[in-house]
C-alpha cells in the first residue's frame, strides 16, 4: 500500500516535496449571459491580470464564510444570497480544491484596494489577461454546463 501524499495550507511553508494544496472559495456573479471579473492591483504576481471573486479559505474557516468575506472584501459589499454550485480539483504538486458559489450581489463602487476595477464579460469574450486557473474554473463550469 503506498503512503498517503501530505500538503501544506498556506500560508505554512511548503513540505521538502514540494506538494501545497490551496483550498479556495470562487464566485460566479452574473448579470445576464456575462460574468464579473476583478482587475487586479494587488498581489503583484496578479497586477493588471482578471479574476473572478476568489481567494484561498483561511485555515478552519468555513467555505460559504469565506465567500462571504471574499465578496465583501473585493467588491465592497455583502452578497444578497450563495449557492455552492461546483466543487473543483486541479494539479498534481500544486494541487487547488475550488468551492463554486453562484453569488448575487448589489452593485457596489467600493471596490478593495487589491482590485483596479471590476467589468462583466460575455463567456466567449473573456480577456486575454485572465488569470489560467480562473480560465479553468470557467471552462469547468461550462464543460458540466453550469455555465
Amino acid at each position: 500500500m503506498s503512503q498517503p501524499k501530505l500538503a501544506s495550507l498556506i500560508p505554512q511553508a511548503p513540505p521538502p516535496t514540494g506538494e501545497v494544496l490551496h483550498i479556495s472559495s470562487f464566485g460566479i456573479v452574473k448579470r445576464g449571459d456575462e460574468i464579473l471579473l476583478a482587475k487586479m492591483l494587488k498581489p503583484e504576481m496578479y497586477a493588471g491580470k482578471w479574476t473572478l471573486p476568489a481567494r484561498i479559505i483561511n485555515f478552519g474557516e468555513d467555505p460559504e464564510a469565506a465567500m462571504r468575506r471574499i465578496v465583501a472584501t473585493m467588491l465592497g459589499s455583502d452578497p444578497n444570497s450563495l449557492r455552492l454550485i461546483d466543487l473543483q480539483s486541479y494539479g498534481d504538486r500544486h494541487w487547488d480544491l475550488c468551492c463554486v458559489y453562484d453569488v448575487r450581489v448589489k452593485e457596489s463602487s467600493r471596490l478593495s484596494g487589491d482590485v483596479e476595477k471590476v467589468q462583466y464579460f460575455g463567456l466567449e469574450a473573456l480577456p486575454q489577461e485572465l488569470l489560467e486557473g480562473h480560465r479553468e474554473v470557467i471552462q469547468g463550469l461550462r464543460n458540466k454546463k453550469i455555465l
